[in-house]
């Protein structure tokens, strides 16, 4: 009875991450309904500083919001990603906003220091902006416009990622 039991639990596990894997990979598994609408403002404390504004942060220009976790792998790679490029992205007029959901300040400053990451970190300890954002996992990655509308949603950062702007 027991071999039946855990054999039963390795595949509903087994099943679950194969099919969020799978969904996380699927374009058509982001909520794609905040497109075209104002990215939700917020003010959260950040690993450098208390009381940022999101809005004021990003000062006019075009940015991606990335809410990422430090236990999720596909986020570390994507942080990773945005930590080389944030030069590149900056001299192109898109703002970085990193969002950690549901961790604590230590657990996010480790993290980063860990990895020699230099970009400032929104800390959403009490997963506030899951609702407003619709989160159906992270990473998850919200192009905003210079007006702060939403223009695209991923779980991945693309290739050419000035395109959901659309500056190609």
């Amino acid at each position: 009875m027991r071999q039946v039991r855990t054999l039963f639990l390795s595949v509903v596990l087994t099943m679950s991450a194969v099919s969020l894997s799978f969904a996380m990979a699927n374009p058509g598994f982001v909520n794609q309904t905040l497109i075209g609408k104002p990215a939700a403002d917020f003010t959260l404390n950040t690993l450098k500083e208390k009381n940022v504004n999101m809005t004021k942060y990003r000062g006019g220009q075009k940015a991606i919001i990335f809410l990422w976790a430090t236990w999720c792998p596909h986020c570390r790679t994507e942080l990773k990603r945005l930590n080389q490029m944030q030069d590149e992205m900056a001299a192109k007029g898109i703002k970085i906003i990193l969002v950690s959901l549901g961790e604590s300040y230590g657990t996010v400053k480790n993290y980063i220091d860990q990895n020699g990451y230099t970009l400032d970190i929104f800390l959403d300890e009490d997963q506030s902006l899951e609702e407003p954002y619709r989160i159906v996992g992270v990473p998850t990655l919200f192009f905003v416009d210079e007006n702060g509308v939403i223009k695209y949603v991923d779980h991945a950062l693309p290739e050419d990622y000035e395109a959901p702007f659309g500056s190609v």
